[in-house]
């Protein structure tokens, strides 16, 4: 399960790839695939995304605090976005830009998951 291996391992990140470094990480929960990330591009839409994260290493009792993964979505270098019904699970972080992160999961409980309707990065 995700973060056994962290993301960087065992590949490190390759500047020619544009490979995110996790640089902005504090926790290890940080160390994770992203579930999405744009980078570098214009006009994306995506419409009833459901991104989820459900275990550290096997075990589910990061669901307790819904911290499995520090973020789930990172837009860099980019603009246009435009995200239509933004579902996560146990993402501490829902949207990160250019690595500050700026919509809160805590902010937007919505039962099962968290929910942002519309998210607009123009």
């Amino acid at each position: 399960m995700q973060d056994n291996p962290p993301a960087t391992t065992p590949f490190p990140p390759t500047q020619v790839y544009s490979d995110p470094t996790f640089s902005e990480c504090y926790a290890a929960t940080c160390y994770k695939t992203f579930g999405l990330r744009i980078f570098n591009s214009t006009y994306i839409f995506t419409y009833g995304a459901g991104l989820y994260s459900f275990f550290n290493s096997y075990d589910q009792g990061c669901l307790l605090t819904e911290g499995c993964q520090q973020l789930m979505v990172s837009l860099e270098q980019s603009e246009g976005i435009y995200m239509y019904a933004l579902n996560t699970k146990a993402a501490t972080n829902m949207v990160e830009v250019d690595q500050v992160a700026i919509v809160p999961q805590a902010a937007n409980g919505n039962g099962f998951c968290q929910t942002v309707g519309v998210f607009e990065y123009p």
